[in-house]
């Protein structure tokens, strides 16, 4: 349904629902909320679509048709999302995962493109595969009708016409949906303002995202609980919509920003030789940060120590115990940026990583220390004097 920034990497199994497998050097997942909604939609189809459809039928082979038919739906949600994932690696930016989520499908991508063009080969290439899918089921629904097979000419009907409503909701130019994503390449296009485009389309996507929260919320004053659904679709596409501008807007205004330019220069740093028991007396509580760079007597950079890594390792051991020993073993040394590093990437990588701070470096010595904070102070006082 929607194409998301990647964030903090997980484990397959852990923090995203159930890791099903990995495909086209994608990971794929299937979150919990998946099998409310397949219960859900395997119900209705079994109980008041397929009936209707194809009357005189046995209740066993409704059953099995809704079955078939959910198990099929989510298929072509999974292989839309692929059709964006597919043709956004064709571009050069990678996909870590899918996720099949209770309102359809949603592919993390690692970043946004970088050009009006990619953008829009993006956008186009989900509905792309839902209405060659739509074409395969209806040709499948034909070949099912002349064979008088009316249980699978029942199936592949439904799912040729959902297929269709998937590529003409996902139509609708509200970012994240693929319409707005769509009409946000165009507009980027022609303007060449990626932050203004992404205003637009977002607030139209916040505007559709009104529109079904209150269209869920009557249905539900109406005691139909299929609005919940739609509520819940409603929240997803507003916060999805106000992350995509807040992403384009963080994206502007650190276009040409170094790390050098937003660092903190000369930080409070640890010797590598310090004993634990020192580093906590002498730096940790007369300084109040939760992480300190470690250096050794050069100044190369040896890791980040934290309080967590401190807290782990038994107070009877501080005095013998080293600050370089100990980041040595945690395997912190990867924590920094380069100074002449672009301040979106470090952004990135503030994200992903655990501690929310990485060391600046400069030919392998310490010259300084950023933060996610920072960064994000840096945003926000630039836009206060653009306002």
């Amino acid at each position: 349904m929607s194409d998301l920034p990647a964030s903090r990497p997980r484990r397959p199994g852990f923090g995203r629902g159930l890791f099903i497998g990995r495909f086209f050097g994608i990971d794929f997942y299937l979150d919990l909320s998946w099998f409310v909604v397949a219960t859900v939609v395997t119900y209705d189809l079994t109980t008041e679509i397929f009936p209707k459809m194809g009357p005189h039928l046995s209740s066993n082979a409704y059953l099995a048709m809704g079955i078939t038919a959910a198990l099929l739906f989510f298929l072509c949600i999974l292989l839309h999302e692929l059709g964006h994932s597919l043709v956004s690696q064709r571009c050069g930016i990678p996909v870590p995962r899918i996720t099949l989520l209770f309102i359809g499908g949603v592919a993390e991508i690692s970043r946004e493109p970088d050009d009006a063009k990619s953008e829009l080969k993006i956008a186009v290439g989900g509905p792309a595969v839902s209405i060659l899918l739509a074409g395969i089921f209806y040709a499948a629904h034909l070949l099912f009708a002349a064979a008088h097979l009316a249980p699978g000419r029942v199936v592949c009907l439904w799912l040729a016409i959902t297929n269709l409503v998937l590529v003409l909701f996902n139509m609708i130019p509200g970012y994240p949906l693929d319409g707005g994503r769509i009409l946000r390449a165009i507009l980027w296009h022609y303007s060449g303002k990626l932050r203004q485009a992404t205003f637009i389309t977002s607030r139209i996507g916040i505007g559709f995202s009104y529109v079904l929260i209150g269209l869920g919320i009557l249905s539900i004053i109406r005691k139909d609980w299929s609005g919940l659904i739609l509520l819940l679709i409603g929240i997803f596409l507003k916060g999805a919509a106000q992350t995509g501008y807040a992403n384009a807007l963080q994206r502007a205004v650190l276009a040409g920003v170094t790390v050098r330019d937003i660092m903190t220069k000369d930080p409070v740093a640890l010797a590598a030789s310090l004993p634990l028991n020192l580093a906590v007396d002498d730096v940790f509580l007369v300084n109040h940060h939760v992480a300190f760079p470690v250096i050794g007597d050069d100044g190369d950079f040896r890791g980040l120590l934290r309080i967590e890594h401190l807290k782990s390792t038994p107070r009877e051991r501080w005095p013998y115990v080293t600050a370089g020993d100990l980041v040595a073993e945690q395997g912190t040394e990867d924590l920094k940026v380069e100074a002449a590093a672009p301040a979106g990437r470090a952004m990135r990588r503030l994200l992903a990583a655990e501690s929310g701070r990485l060391a600046v470096t400069e030919a392998g010595k310490l010259v300084g220390i950023i933060t996610r904070h920072d960064i994000l102070h840096f945003i926000k006082i630039h836009i206060e004097f653009e306002e």
